[in-house]
């Protein structure tokens, strides 16, 4: 087995870096946990109006509460896996969206393609689409809490071994990372997060202030092919050969990627929603296309297990 180093000199500057610079210019993906710290950091910048509208969608469910909900959705519409992520080469430097986002295999002829960017302004537009039905409206909020969340992970941003999910590791030592064999996706999904040792107010609190401590409300802003392009550049910094170990010095480095994009995701989907519920008057500008398939229905809530990519 072979043990990797990585190229973590300096990361956190260079992370710090990219992170200005998106500010400037402006599976699953995280596991169940990662995404609802995502939305628990976004719940603390709604605006009144935007908490309002989404107690209106959701009843007694939180944004939380529902982040996981379009991976359990997916085990019984399979259609939908590709929404989860976009396959960027590691040998290209930004996404392209006729390369990286194939055409629906549900819809052939929709105008909206396949993969996470795509299907985050889809379900933008459905969100501040008034003439829907509350339920259609509530399953776009459904998706889009969790669609935000999963182009934040690095590696669903990156095509190679699908995303990492044919890379096996060995993490700090041991071949199984909690029910399944490791591999890094994983990794990033689940692993680092649990290894911090805080429990989800902890963290939430460690997030909230590592936001004010860097003025992070300040890169709330962009859109999903810029957020990608970011994902991928982290996950080609990250990328190991096949059967690495994952070192402690790994998960230290990596960590601060992790935390930052967990607090960006929730900043950026709070942005998000505010401007939609709050002003539902401006409505959410797609890609390209000019009409949208149907979204599924909701599927019910089962346990899932660990999924594949």
């Amino acid at each position: 087995m072979s043990t990797f180093s990585g190229k973590i000199i300096m990361r956190g500057v260079a992370a710090g870096a990219l992170l200005l610079c998106v500010g400037v210019q402006l599976s699953w993906a995280w596991g169940r946990e990662g995404h609802r710290l995502t939305a628990l950091v976004a719940e603390q910048y709604l605006t009144p109006e935007a908490k309002s509208q989404v107690a209106l969608l959701l009843g007694k469910e939180t944004l939380a509460d529902v982040a996981p909900w379009a991976d359990i959705y997916r085990e019984e519409y399979p259609e939908t896996g590709k929404w989860h992520f976009v396959d960027i080469p590691s040998t290209e430097a930004k996404f392209d969206r006729i390369r990286d986002c194939p055409v629906s295999q549900a819809d052939p002829k929709s105008p909206w393609r396949d993969c996470v960017t795509d299907r985050i302004l889809y379900f933008e537009g459905r969100l501040g689409d008034e003439s829907l039905s509350t339920k259609e409206r509530a399953i776009a909020l459904k998706f889009l809490v969790h669609f935000i969340g999963d182009v934040h992970q690095p590696f669903h941003a990156l095509g190679d071994a699908r995303g990492g999910n044919g890379i096996a590791v060995s993490f700090l030592g041991s071949s199984r990372c909690d029910s399944y064999n490791c591999n890094l996706h994983g990794v990033w999904d689940n692993m680092i997060i649990e290894e911090q040792g805080l429990n989800e107010k902890k963290y939430t609190e460690r997030l909230l202030q590592e936001i004010k401590d860097n003025q992070w409300e300040r890169m709330a802003g962009g859109e999903p092919t810029t957020w990608a392009n970011i994902s991928h550049h982290y996950a080609v910094e990250a990328m190991v050969p096949n059967d690495a170990l994952i070192t402690r010095e790994y998960v230290t480095e990596e960590s601060k990627v992790v935390d930052a994009q967990l607090a960006l995701g929730g900043l950026r989907l709070a942005r998000v929603l505010n401007r939609i519920l709050a002003a539902p008057e401006a409505p959410a500008v797609p890609i390209a296309p000019t009409t949208a398939p149907a979204a599924p229905p909701a599927a019910p809530v089962v346990t899932p297990q660990q999924p594949p990519r």
